[in-house]
């Protein structure tokens, strides 16, 4: 008997595989386009789901160990942040409030100073009229809606603890708006940039409380003011790899300009061993299995999503990027290329 042609056996023919490669082109091009037109809500989107991914990476650990099931480990990793969010500032909190206070008002006062005293160095000077400088007045913009950042966090909350309370409606449902061919890849896309998230983030919150504790142990031994104000905010800074750690010791040195300048030298070699020991010795330890990014593809992703989506796409650009890497390794070099990926 004469075999069947191969398309009559269910096999796809290479007209088919072709359309189905322009299709998941053209798919993420769509949806870059609409990520875009929709920045904000998908931010936020996007946030929610880093604090589910949060919520997960502590109820699992529970969950294993009690054994009282993952409602009830997301409710114990619920109240266990809130107990710990208060501890902090029921024991720290009235001297955080003051030395943030006090931050505030002396920052202006010492930029002003640093300008007359360098007086061929000028900020404004040199990020006027460039991508930098509008992401700067985004920043104050944004921060002065503060009934808009109130309400933005209380959604993102919610909206956290629906996504982590039961992840596979939401996952079903985003798959269905793929055709049944595609959605194994568009699966396998979602588990691996979920994975990658997770280490990510355990690295990053990891390494957040270490530098923030190392830099303010280390300001407070040289003896800069409000040193407990300033490990805070370098640790918050950690969150955004690379420029980050710039972005949190400027309050640092623009306060130590005030006592002297040899004081400006002392925190700023605190800040250099902290970033020495985080990057040779923390990441790398944390860190294994985390998907990392060159260094100046972070860097310029951080720089455009800023640029684009303002503040929030600049404290969100690094996650982002690891999404969009995933994504593109998936869905492009290894669905429409055929490419193998790395780790096979």
């Amino acid at each position: 008997m004469d075999q069947e042609p191969s398309s009559q056996k269910g096999e796809p023919t290479p007209e088919l595989e072709f359309v189905h490669k322009v299709l998941i082109v053209v798919g993420i091009v769509g949806f870059a386009a609409l990520l875009y037109l929709l920045g904000e809500v998908f931010l936020l989107i996007f946030t929610s789901i880093l604090f589910a991914v949060v919520l997960q990476a502590l109820a699992r650990p529970i969950a294993r160990l009690t054994h009282i099931g993952r409602r009830l480990s997301l409710l114990v990793a619920i109240v266990g942040i809130v107990a710990l969010v208060g501890g902090t500032f029921y024991l720290f909190g009235a001297q955080i409030s003051t030395q943030l206070a006090v931050l505030v008002e002396e920052l202006p006062d010492a930029a002003e100073s640093l300008s007359k005293s360098l007086p061929f160095f000028s900020v404004s000077s040199v990020i006027k009229d460039s991508s930098i400088s509008n992401l700067v007045t985004s920043a104050f913009a944004w921060g002065s809606t503060v009934f808009g950042v109130v309400g933005a966090f209380v959604v993102v909350l919610v909206a956290g603890i629906y996504i982590a309370v039961d992840p596979h409606v939401y996952r079903s449902g985003f798959l269905m708006l793929f055709p049944s061919s595609t959605q194994g890849l568009v699966k396998d896309t979602l588990d691996d940039a979920g994975l990658s998230l997770h280490h990510w983030l355990a690295g990053q919150l990891i390494a957040m409380i270490l530098v923030g504790t190392m830099i303010g142990v280390g300001l407070a031994i040289i003896g800069v003011p409000s040193s407990l104000a300033l490990g805070l905010i370098a640790g918050m800074a950690e969150f955004i790899p690379i420029a980050g750690p710039i972005l949190g010791a400027i309050p640092a040195l623009l306060l130590a300009s005030t006592v002297s300048w040899q004081l400006v030298l002392w925190t700023l070699g605190v800040f250099i061993v902290v970033q020495q020991v985080e990057g040779n010795i923390i990441m790398p330890v944390i860190s294994k299995r985390t998907v990392e990014l060159p260094p100046a593809v972070g860097l310029f992703a951080l720089v455009a999503l800023g640029v684009i989506f303002g503040p929030l796409g600049l404290l969100l650009g690094y996650p982002l990027a690891v999404v969009i890497s995933v994504v593109v390794r998936r869905l492009y070099i290894h669905g429409a290329l055929g490419e193998p990926l790395g780790d096979e």
